[in-house]
């Protein structure tokens, strides 16, 4: 089976222009679609479940222009606690905390952390939905730097001294979660081309 577009659903601006630089040669558009995202920590389980919602949510037009969606679903597990938590909630508990917030959940505790990106691929005419994850083991540290979107201040890969928000998009883009995940679907992609 060959894929020709792909329909990134995103609000985010920032996963966008991410997901340009990691899937080159990838014919990707993107749409903000709102979607119910389900109360869970397994990021695989809201992964499978959005992009089932997606879609649901496509046009007969939408149908026959793109071969499949594609969803983004991170995940932030402090080892400080058991079950993984904030997990798959950690979009919810940095609305409700800030990056200040969450560096004091690991206060007087272990700082270590483990970044999760669960690229979950909707396929428009079977509806099967094929999921490729990626992660990164870092520690919780407080916020540094400006660049990237969402947590990446207070997260500092394992090797690195430089949290997320520091590194430049290409740098980021090389030892990323999402860069992880990213090309295990570009290798899926190839094989089945």
């Amino acid at each position: 089976m060959r894929l020709g577009r792909i329909l990134l659903i995103t609000g985010n601006p920032g996963k966008a222009l991410e997901f340009q630089s990691l899937l080159p040669g990838v014919q990707l558009d993107h749409r903000s679609i709102d979607l119910i995202e389900i109360q869970s920590l397994s990021v695989q389980e809201v992964g499978h479940h959005k992009t089932i919602e997606a879609l649901s949510k496509l046009s007969a037009a939408d149908t026959q222009a793109y071969d499949a969606v594609l969803t983004d679903d991170t995940s932030l597990s402090f080892d400080a606690f058991d079950g993984g938590f904030p997990g798959s909630l950690i979009k919810f508990c940095l609305d409700a905390l800030g990056l200040d917030g969450l560096v004091k959940l690991t206060e007087g505790k272990v700082s270590t952390a483990l970044a999760r990106c669960c690229l979950s691929l909707g396929l428009t005419q079977s509806k099967e939905v094929i999921q490729f994850e990626g992660q990164v083991q870092g520690k919780i540290l407080p916020a540094q730097g400006t660049t990237g979107f969402g947590w990446d201040p207070i997260f500092y890969p394992n090797g690195s001294d430089l949290s997320y928000g520091q590194m430049s998009a290409a740098q980021k883009d090389s030892t990323s979660h999402r860069f992880q995940a990213a090309k295990q679907l570009t290798a899926w992609l190839n094989q089945e081309q």
